[in-house]
């Protein structure tokens, strides 16, 4: 799906069934209404200016679901994001349950549960339209976000375990070196700016155990980095990363170290990584990004 200027797609999460749509709130999204019976049936959703979009879903006239409305107090309550499940439901791979994220409260579940769940650990953003696939039912979920905080920025994760110390920087210009130092698990991880400032070592703590170490360089201009995927499991007693791959606007870089444990990605459009937070110590226990339209 194409991205919209100043604003960050995430997802969908779901099948491939039904037909593609997208809808841009104005203003604030202040109302949610859903069909619910086992699955979600169908969605649609009302903005500050009182418009109210399509329903998307529910082309099963006989499969109509229990109707729930959720009223949200924008602009003192706003929503930040969703979480819920996918799976099979008559045959067909669809959206069984969802939950939605405000400032304030969660909302759901609702539905049922059953399949793959999804959740995007997501902070300083304010949901700003859907997107998906539908056709009897809601078959994919998505969701465009701005930033809601003053420098611009959206936090994505972290992913991984919650040993070592936590960390955070974000570049003053862009990305050029990530510095990864590697063996059945990512020991450590180092950044250049386009600026030449250093961020780092993160991880890389046990002198014993410290890897082999890779490069990646960026141009900033033709090439810039986009997003992340990876794994975090168990090594030496401890939950840290195990695996991670650094995604481009042209390719992706790795996977590097060992892919074993639960993996973690963001299908995610429209931003570019302004740098990385998480938890480190002997090796990189945590990794998240810090993301701008």
């Amino acid at each position: 799906m194409a991205s919209l200027e100043g604003v960050i797609s995430l997802g969908p999460w779901g099948g491939l069934g039904g037909d593609q749509w997208s809808y841009r709130a104005i203003g604030g999204i202040t109302e949610i209404v859903l069909h619910v019976e086992g699955n979600i049936k169908s969605i649609s959703f009302k903005d500050a200016g009182g418009l109210v979009s399509g329903t998307f879903g529910g082309n099963d006239l006989n499969d109509g679901g229990e109707e729930k409305k959720i009223e949200i107090q924008w602009p003192s309550e706003y929503l930040k994001s969703i979480s819920g499940t996918y799976g099979s439901y008559e045959g067909l791979l669809v959206i069984t349950s969802l939950s939605f994220i405000t400032n304030l409260t969660t909302y759901g579940p609702f539905g049922t549960a059953p399949g793959e769940s999804f959740s995007i650990p997501i902070a300083d953003s304010a949901v700003v339209g859907f997107h998906g696939r539908c056709g009897s039912y809601l078959d994919a979920l998505g969701i465009f976000v701005i930033p809601a905080n003053s420098d611009g920025s959206i936090s994505v994760g972290p992913w991984g375990g919650p040993g070592g110390d936590p960390f955070s920087f974000r570049v003053g210009s862009w990305i050029k070196e990530i510095i990864v130092h590697e063996g059945t698990n990512i020991k450590s991880l180092s950044f250049k700016d386009g600026n030449g400032q250093e961020y780092g070592k993160f991880g890389g703590k046990n002198a014993s155990d410290t890897g082999e170490e890779r490069r990646i360089e960026f141009d900033g201009l033709s090439e810039h980095l986009t997003s992340i995927t990876g794994t975090y499991g168990d090594y030496a007693g401890m939950v840290v990363i195990t695996s991670l791959a650094f995604q481009t606007n042209l390719t992706t870089y790795g996977p590097f170290g060992a892919a074993t444990g639960t993996s973690f990605s963001i299908p995610i459009e429209g931003s570019v990584v302004i740098g990385f937070h998480g938890r480190d110590g002997d090796y990189l226990d945590a990794i998240g990004i810090h993301v701008k339209p």
